[in-house]
């Protein structure tokens, strides 16, 4: 949660700096050092009817099944590692996690970056996907993004959708196999969806594995997922061709040639798909795995079902791990950079400060306490003038910190909490308080009250002293979303 202190600087910070034009703004980058913590761990029957046992995160960390930079597949790179019980036969069935993202997502470009898949073992069904909380499925869609079962050595993209939504058949280089969303379509199997599969048309590169143990030989790759109003389109690297404009965050899509898969034509894109969250799981058997095992001459000759191979050949598995190197969620088209990004880049309000402190009150020095709180907008008038959470205005200046005019200069100073005492209980910016508070505003114990008063710059502080509660949040949200599609960064 940012400080509102970030809406006033923000503006501040783009009034003095020439506009930026950038395709896409990173809003979430999940890495080693809080993928665990950004993940709710499903620990429930599986819904798929598989032969597994989800763990919780304390268990799979107890466990060994999750660790950050196991080093299993000899990189350097820090990954993060998500594997299954490899070592245990258990009737009930093979341990494994099944991850969801806590935050939920409305189109946006996600780059999953994949050292190695559990792909291409038989009795497995990896996949790493996004799923609506808006209902019960399909409705708010799902995309399989990256799916297997068995044996596979391609990928396979899915959408799974309510009636009424259709794919087309061109526009992409991977092979259509079920043109129709809707999971109860007629001529199609029961929740088959619209599904592309990775095999590439090309008969000279018809062997490239996209999904598998040939694929982690080659180091895993990329695999980007544009979600506009107009399409879901997916995109594959391999390790040795990932573009360098996703390697230096400033992805464009537009560069990169076909999609390997793209959903669109008769499908009303906005319509069926809502707040997705993304997915990492691990499956056995199940209803696609176990359904498909008599078709793979390779599985069926292992053992008479699914189940019974995955029960009593746990070393078969000690491959079936993820190595995740990130996932980045980039946001389309606002040519300005998120609030925190723009903070950050800029150091904290760094050199710029002096500017940001004319811009916003003028020189907090040249006045006696009584003209300086004079000269400061009221928290509603600047707020206002500047359009900043438009109607909402009302009931947010008066819980942060009431009418402006009902009391005294000397009074609303002791109204309002001091700087440190406020974000240093509210935890923001984390280690990096001591700082931030020195260079703002210095130990708030050196001064007088007058003194005090006059030092510290006194708009972006007032919102910085209210306490937000949940309805506040909901409102900052909108706030930001403004910003990053009117402020220019």
């Amino acid at each position: 949660m940012y400080s509102s202190s970030t809406v006033i600087t923000l503006v501040a910070i783009t009034s003095i700096v020439p506009p930026t034009l950038a395709a896409y703004t990173l809003v979430d980058s999940y890495t080693p050092s809080n993928w665990f913590s950004s993940f709710h761990f499903w620990d429930q029957k599986d819904p798929t009817n598989g032969f597994v046992k989800y763990q919780s995160l304390a268990s799979a960390a107890k466990t060994g099944l999750i660790a950050i930079d196991d080093n299993k597949s000899g990189s350097s790179v820090p990954a993060i590692y998500m594997g299954v019980d490899h070592t245990t036969k258990d009737p009930s069935g093979r341990a494994s996690v099944r991850i969801s993202s806590k935050k939920s997502y409305n189109h946006g470009l996600f780059i999953f970056d994949i050292e190695h898949s559990p792909g291409g073992i038989c009795g497995t069904w990896p996949a790493f996907w996004m799923l609506s909380d808006s209902g019960k499925w399909p409705v708010g869609g799902e995309i399989d993004i990256f799916e297997g079962a068995n044996d596979d050595r391609h990928n396979k993209m899915t959408l799974h959708t309510s009636p009424g939504c259709a794919i087309q058949k061109t526009g992409y280089s991977g092979e259509l196999e079920t043109a129709n969303c809707d999971v109860d379509a007629p001529g199609q199997g029961k929740n088959m969806g619209c599904g592309i599969r990775h095999r590439p048309k090309d008969e000279k590169k018809r062997s490239m594995e996209t999904f598998g143990q040939g694929m982690n030989q080659g180091g895993g790759g990329v695999w980007a997922t544009s979600w506009t109003s107009d399409d879901i389109s997916v995109y594959h690297f391999s390790r040795a061709n990932v573009p360098k404009d996703i390697g230096s965050g400033q992805p464009d899509p537009t560069k990169w040639g076909m999609p390997v898969a793209k959903f669109a034509g008769g499908c009303k894109i906005d319509e069926y798909f809502k707040n997705l969250n993304i997915i990492f799981n691990i499956a056995f058997c199940g209803d696609w795995a176990g359904a498909a095992w008599s078709s793979s001459e390779g599985c069926k000759a292992k053992a008479p079902s699914c189940q019974d191979y995955v029960r009593e050949n746990p070393e078969a598995f000690k491959d079936a791990y993820w190595m995740i190197r990130s996932v980045k969620v980039y946001q389309e088209g606002t040519g300005k950079r998120s609030v925190d990004e723009t903070l950050q880049k800029r150091g904290w309000f760094g050199k710029a400060w002096k500017k940001i402190q004319n811009f916003l009150v003028g020189p907090p020095t040249d006045r006696t306490p009584e003209q300086h709180h004079i000269f400061k907008r009221s928290v509603d008038e600047t707020l206002q003038k500047r359009g900043w959470f438009g109607d909402a205005w009302k009931k947010i200046q008066n819980f942060l910190v009431g009418p402006p005019t009902d009391r005294t200069p000397e009074q609303h100073h002791i109204f309002k909490r001091s700087v440190d005492e406020t974000l240093q209980k509210r935890g923001w910016f984390g280690k990096a308080w001591k700082k931030i508070q020195n260079f703002l505003v210095g130990p708030p114990t050196d001064r007088t009250p007058e003194q005090h008063h006059i030092f510290k710059r006194s708009v972006d502080e007032t919102l910085q002293k209210r306490g937000f509660g949940d309805w506040f949040k909901k409102k900052w949200n909108k706030g930001v979303d403004w910003l990053n599609r009117h402020a220019i960064g």
